[in-house]
């Protein structure tokens, strides 16, 4: 058991430990060496996309069997987000990420398999899905708000369009959930071989869960003033990071989308 526990805790430190290796390189050179990114948040974002699709890519392989349904409703994730981001002038960081969400939501359904693990992190059926969907909406409107208030201190409120604000809110509320928290949460239950009991691995998933996330939020930030990165990032991650977490593995991914979609909904149709 002890020999399991090792080897498990060896993968995470070494996914985690890629994850830093990848930011830490993503922030020290210079920018200029890469034109394509206007920012090094864009620049480390789009590397961590990568990664994750590289992992996501390695476990479809290793599962072999083709199942049609996940991969549908991959695609059609995918092309959400695509659609999503139809304001986006990058159109290559576009087109990685929207495959990202296809390979990895898929990947992620297979390693529940891998893992013996039924995967409940899914509401089944389109009407099951937009309830969770609107409940996860109406969960969030307290943080919604506390969001647009902290924007507001240091931004002008600028009214922007109620239905390009919506659509553009889904590529955030349906490509980071499922590539930073589906597909992660997925990954750790087959290193697991299912949901841990002990409550170390729990808050090792948690953490897998919130702070990489967190952390892709604040590369620009690092280089003006870390000490500020830092408190942003330990209140994002508990006000924001871990109440979406937690949706996603008490409850299902389409809550943790619901809620992700009206926070920053509610940001973009405020103008910021």
């Amino acid at each position: 058991m002890k020999t399991k526990e090792h080897a498990v805790g060896l993968k995470l430190f070494i996914s985690f430990g890629a994850f830093i290796l990848l930011y830490a390189v993503g922030i020290m050179l210079p920018l200029e060496a890469t034109p394509h990114y206007h920012n090094y948040m864009s620049r480390v974002w789009n590397w961590t996309e990568i990664l994750v699709l590289l992992l996501a890519i390695y476990y479809i392989i290793k599962a072999g069997t083709f199942q049609w349904r996940q991969a549908v409703t991959g695609l059609f994730l995918g092309v959400t987000c695509l659609i999503a981001l139809f304001r986006d002038p990058r159109t290559a960081d576009v087109i990685v990420t929207g495959v990202c969400v296809m390979v990895t939501f898929y990947a992620a359904c297979r390693l529940y398999e891998l893992a013996g693990e039924e995967n409940v992190s899914i509401c089944i059926g389109i009407a099951g899905s937009i309830r969770c969907f609107v409940w996860g909406a109406v969960i969030s409107i307290p943080l919604a708000v506390l969001n647009v208030l902290y924007f507001s201190l240091s931004h002008s409120i600028s009214a922007r369009n109620v239905f390009q604000s919506a659509v553009f809110a889904l590529k955030p509320a349906v490509a980071e959930e499922v590539v930073f928290r589906f597909f992660l949460l997925a990954y750790a239950y087959y290193l697991l071989q299912g949901k841990p009991q002990q409550r170390f691995w729990n808050v090792c998933i948690y953490i897998l869960l919130v702070i990489p996330h967190e952390l892709l939020h604040y590369p620009d930030l690092w280089m003006k003033s870390p000490g500020r990165a830092i408190v942003m990032c330990i209140l994002g991650s508990g006000l924001f990071g871990l109440p979406m977490a937690l949706l996603m593995k008490r409850k299902n991914l389409q809550m943790a989308m619901g809620m992700h979609w009206l926070i920053d909904f509610t940001r973009f149709i405020f103008g910021f």
